[in-house]
């Protein structure tokens, strides 16, 4: 696999869509929409576009302008944000008008523009255009914008002409066409990039980057002439205007420098696109775009260095409105019901977290819900590929359940036999045979040639030196902290960091040292050894960290917060302050938790976790993660509000992927240790009782503490605690993972704990069964400095 090849995407494991076109993974009819609406109920408008393929007619002129590069997943975006909109936000399909590739001119835009949003939209109604796509920055001498160059959206038919211009939309065309729509709950999402043509589809990489090398067209310039006209605008006020701010509505993009592609199998979609839509799937309540969009950001970061941005109109408050400015009056879902076939449903599986997906596979149950969240009946999954699958009722009437049911998790299932993928960079191709050697007897560890890779091992180079501090400086030019964009288009560059990649970039591993990268070329923290190490020593030295890799992999496919069903909130605090909350987290379907009942809108705290916070001045990173200096002594609370027993579990993986179990921590204590009897608070350390703190330490970077409640016991992961407490004469206090088997050994038994299950007697016995309403597994992050 080439270097250029690996950086053109991220991948998830267990894919996104379906390998088949959009005719394909859409065989459900308008008639198959159940949906009703009264003949005053405002409309709800939308124009998607989304381009793959962009002109190919003079081959050799795109290739000498840089044009040559298709995007992959563009067109998947489209299809993301259709099913979001017709089955969480009410939308019609007839309402809906796509535009992908070659439908997707200059003048089909504009004419998708006028024809479907501006000249149908009434005061009230709804209106949403989505783009993803190429992006630009083009020479505009009298437009009004910074420096003379005004950002683009780059339609299929944008070929440079022999003047140097080209026929792409600018950010001024864009004001006026919103100008003109006679509403003013407008919605523009922008998946795209302004960074240059090309600039989107790299890991964050920005390739043949032709920022300001083309200049507005004639064609453009008379275009907005006649806008400037039907507005009653002289030019010299449409610019006063569009310097303050966008004219109606909101906008949200997914950041002005560096626009990335996901890949899920060998189907593309926009990190931006299927991150946001994601989300929204699992949305609750009347929670603010502002809030909406920070959330979003904190899942983002894992896998894409944008940070989104929102904008709204000027002085409008429209930062307090819900997204699309609807009020979800459904419960949040990991799925629908797309097509009924007797006892066989068709399902889209939009709301499921990507880095759970391969916990869905065939024998996972979904449950039936209906508008007020109450079980109708059970749905067991059958076949999945990406966000497709097939079900069958084995619970409820099957003649009852309609297209456009929702479904929430029931029970998912984690394999015993997942992998760590680990590529192979260019760099070692000539060690090729001898790494596949030192690792084909290392289980839990796969080589991968083509596909889906978690990891990249890799020597340092001259170019991945000079890349990584480009980078850095880039980062260090950006804010440190996301913003809501009252008014005007941003232009600044964003980068963010990545959780377990983390390093000082003053002294960058040395040229010819082996470590690895995750497939963005960030370097895992603490995985690169000496200059010129032989690679058997480089693999030796590095099988803990793999298995520690791997170890972290599985545990995080069991994070549940928002689908779990188990009653339980849990905060970090500053030790001693209860009231001086750094994060808390709960399972928001609980009716009786208080954190699902802070959505509302207008209301300072945020319904996600784990930002929410109360220490007056507490420092927060870009994606409001709390940021915590080193030495200082904290504390962790978690509060059983079941009506029975639950049992408690705390990890914490720090910057260098390296685990240490923080509860349980007596070791010779009686077999009910991790229990939290009902209506009571566990805290760890216990002041009155323990004689140890928490306190915060290097290495410094984002640190994750993983909270797990069980109302099972928990006593295999006891037991294998116990025996490595044990091997070390440890009686009590903190256990760090750090032999080979140890990270797995953990998980595994974890696992078995969690399922609960007499597995060797299931069809399915190689998978971990984990049941929403007995499990809740939870995050808090934190950055130490």
């Amino acid at each position: 696999m080439s270097r250029i090849k690996r950086r053109q995407f991220i991948q998830f494991a267990g894919g996104v869509l379906a390998t088949v076109g959009l005719n394909q993974i859409n065989p459900w009819q308008e008639k198959n929409i159940i949906a009703s609406a009264s003949e005053n109920t405002p409309r709800k408008l939308a124009l998607l576009v989304g381009i793959n393929r962009y002109s190919e007619s003079d081959s050799e002129a795109l290739l000498q302008a840089d044009r040559a590069i298709q995007l992959q997943g563009a067109v998947t975006d489209v299809e993301l944000q259709k099913q979001l909109l017709i089955y969480r936000f009410g939308f019609q399909p007839k309402d809906i008008v796509i535009l992908t590739d070659d439908r997707a001119t200059r003048q089909g835009i504009i004419n998708g523009f006028e024809d479907h949003l501006i000249r149908q939209a009434q005061p009230n109604d709804v209106v949403v255009f989505h783009f993803s796509g190429q992006g630009d920055r083009i020479l505009d001498p009298d437009g009004g914008v910074p420096d003379s160059f005004s950002k683009s959206l780059v339609p299929f038919d944008s070929s440079p002409n022999a003047d140097g211009s080209v026929s792409d939309i600018t950010q001024s065309t864009l004001w006026l066409l919103m100008a003109g729509i006679n509403t003013e709950k407008v919605t523009i999402v922008l998946d795209t990039s302004f960074s240059g043509r090309n600039s989107r589809g790299g890991l964050g990489i920005i390739s043949n980057n032709t920022s300001g090398k083309y200049q507005v067209s004639r064609d453009e310039k008379v275009y907005q002439e006649k806008w400037l006209t039907r507005l009653g605008l002289s030019r010299t006020e449409f610019i006063r205007q569009q310097n303050i701010g966008i004219p109606k509505g909101i906008m949200i993009s997914g950041g002005d420098r560096v626009v990335t592609d996901i890949l899920s199998g060998d189907v593309y979609a926009g990190a931006f696109t299927y991150w946001m839509t994601q989300y929204l799937w699992q949305e609750i309540g009347n929670e603010r775009v502002e809030s909406a969009v920070i959330n979003m950001t904190r899942g983002l970061k894992r896998w894409s260095s944008q940070v989104p941005e929102l904008t709204v109109k000027p002085n409008s408050g429209n930062e307090n409105q819900p997204t699309y400015f609807i009020v979800p009056q459904t419960p949040p879902a990991e799925a629908v019901i797309t097509k009924v076939t007797g006892s066989l449903v068709a399902l889209w599986l939009g709301g499921i977290n990507p880095e759970t997906l391969p916990a869905f596979e065939r024998g996972a149950i979904l449950t039936i819900v209906d508008n007020e969240g109450n079980k109708e009946g059970l749905v067991e999954l059958v076949s999945r590929q990406g966000l497709v699958g097939q079900g069958k009722v084995i619970e409820g009437l099957s003649n009852g359940v309609k297209s456009g049911v929702l479904l929430q998790e029931r029970i998912r299932g984690i394999p015993d036999n997942l992998t760590l993928r680990l590529g192979i960079d260019p760099s070692l191709e000539r060690d090729k045979v001898a790494i596949i050697a030192a690792l084909q007897d290392i289980k839990g560890i796969e080589i991968i040639e083509e596909g889906e890779i978690d990891y990249i091992l890799s020597r340092m180079t001259n170019s991945y030196q000079q890349e990584l501090q480009e980078r850095e400086d880039n980062k260090q030019r950006g804010s440190n902290k996301p913003q809501s964009q009252k008014s005007g288009f941003s232009n600044k560059p964003d980068f963010s960091a990545t959780n377990i990649f983390s390093f000082n970039f003053s002294s960058l591993p040395p040229i010819g040292s082996i470590g690895l990268f995750s497939p963005e070329i960030d370097i895992v923290a603490n995985s690169f050894g000496l200059e010129n190490e032989a690679v058997t020593d480089a693999i030796a030295r590095l099988i803990p960290k793999l298995k520690s890799l791997l170890a972290v992999r599985l545990v995080k496919l069991a994070l549940n917060p928002n689908s779990s069903q188990l009653n339980a909130i849990a905060n970090m605090t500053l030790e001693g302050q209860e009231g001086s909350v750094i994060g808390e987290v709960g399972t928001l379907r609980c009716s009786s938790n208080n954190l699902a009942k802070q959505a509302g809108i207008g209301q300072e705290k945020p319904v996600r976790c784990p930002s929410h916070n109360s220490i007056a001045n507490l420092k927060v990173d870009r994606n409001n993660i709390p940021i915590i200096p080193i030495g200082t002594h904290i504390q962790f609370h978690i509060t059983n509000n079941e009506i029975r027993d639950i049992y408690c579990c705390i990890i914490v993986i720090d910057s260098n992927t390296e685990m240490t179990v923080l509860f349980p921590n007596q070791w010779t204590a009686a077999e009910d240790v991790t229990r939290v009897k009902v209506e009571e608070t566990l805290h760890v350390p216990n002041l009155s009782k323990d004689n140890f703190a928490l306190v915060t330490q290097a290495p410094a970077g984002i640190v994750e503490v993983l909270i797990i409640a069980s109302s099972k016991p928990l006593q295999n992961t006891l037991k294998v605690l116990r025996t490595i407490a044990s091997s070390r004469g440890q009686r009590g206090g903190f256990l760090t993972v750090n032999a080979t088997n140890e990270p797995t050994d953990i998980v595994s038994n974890l696992l078995e704990d969690l399922d609960g299950g007499d597995r060797a007697n299931r069809s399915n016995s190689n998978i971990y069964q984990l049941d929403a309403t007995q499990l809740a597994v939870m995050s808090i992050s934190l950055e130490v400095i």
